[in-house]
């Protein structure tokens, strides 16, 4: 695998202060929240039935609350893996995790690389064609990663159980004293996250291919100035984003949040919600295009079914829904890996 153009920001205070503050306001306005904080178990039966030897491909991007220890704290998430080519067997994988808690915490950010994975594809896909569980091992120990101190490697278990990701789809992630193995180490802490609060995971059946690429990404942004979208003033934004492209072939999951003041003065939340099905990554920038919901975060229902353009670099992302630009968000925390 080529060497990873990976860009990282140093963390600013006004992006923790703005999302620590912004984002518990809307989880107090927020009933469906609230109603995500009672997550249900991990799917055991999906789980016991995983194997190292399955081959599959995830994807996912969105958000998760950091429940349970901090229950009111939203996570951005980013994630890919895969088999590699020619694989037979065994539970290698590579890919890329990405994790970003926006609260001012220890160990809140994760950049690390996948090295094994076990997975189990579900007989009864989707109307997209996917569905399953995977677990996901990587590695803490990898050069240049970043993990919770004194942990060696980190554990995320996903499910894909629908194809709108939200409140039916789950993240966790644990931390673990261990080296990266399976059967996962049994020295892990207790996960954090579960049902999706917003985005998407995908998980496939499908072989690793040679030339493979993808763009995995948590992040956060603040405006230096104040733009507006429909009447909103914008102050700054979270973003997960993971997609994957090779053979002609793009898929993958992004989740861009813009927090800033209604034309009345409310505090308002604009989300979009993309399922990419075409893109490129050349030179540090994938380049994309899919189906995306907008909520202006107002009221009325999302708006589905709309083109969805846009571009993700090294310092932030521009997306354009529907034929509208919302403002380019500037990456000033967190992680985007190209790769």
């Amino acid at each position: 695998m080529p060497h990873p153009f990976i860009a990282r920001s140093a963390t600013s205070r006004v992006v923790s202060t703005v999302a620590v503050i912004g984002f518990c306001i809307a989880i107090a306005l927020s009933g469906d929240l609230a109603q995500g904080r009672v997550d249900p178990l991990i799917g055991e039966n999906a789980a016991t039935a995983e194997s190292a030897d399955t081959t599959a491909k995830v994807t996912g991007g969105g958000t998760v609350l950091a429940a349970p220890t901090y229950p009111t704290t939203i996570s951005s998430f980013g994630l890919n893996a895969r088999r590699p080519a020619g694989f037979m067997g065994g539970g290698a994988a590579q890919g890329r995790i990405n994790y970003n808690r926006h609260r001012n915490s220890t160990g809140r950010h994760v950049n690390i690389p996948v090295t094994l994975m076990q997975a189990f594809i579900t007989g009864t896909p989707t109307p997209n064609g996917t569905g399953g569980t995977a677990t996901i091992i990587g590695d803490c120990t990898a050069p240049g990663s970043e993990c919770p101190t004194g942990k060696f490697s980190a554990l995320v278990y996903v499910e894909d159980n629908s194809d709108s990701g939200a409140g039916t789809d789950i993240f966790r992630i644990s931390f673990c004293g261990g080296f990266a193995q399976l059967p996962a180490p049994d020295n892990c802490s207790a996960p954090e996250g579960g049902v999706l609060r917003t985005g998407n995971v995908q998980v496939r059946g499908d072989a690793g291919v040679v030339g493979e690429q993808m763009s995995t990404s948590s992040a956060a942004g603040v405006f230096s100035t104040t733009p507006t979208f429909n009447g909103v003033e914008l102050a700054g934004g979270i973003y997960g984003v993971g997609v994957r492209t090779a053979g002609g072939s793009t898929y993958g999951d992004l989740h861009v949040e813009f927090t800033g003041i209604s034309p009345i003065g409310l505090y308002q939340i604009v989300t979009v919600d993309g399922w990419i099905t075409s893109g490129s990554i050349t030179g540090g920038t994938l380049t994309f295009s899919g189906t995306a919901t907008l909520d202006m975060g107002d009221g009325p229902p999302p708006t589905g079914g709309l083109p969805l353009t846009g571009t993700m670099t090294a310092t932030g992302i521009t997306v354009t829904v529907g034929g509208s630009a919302l403002p380019a968000l500037p990456k000033t925390d967190g992680f985007t890996v190209m790769e």
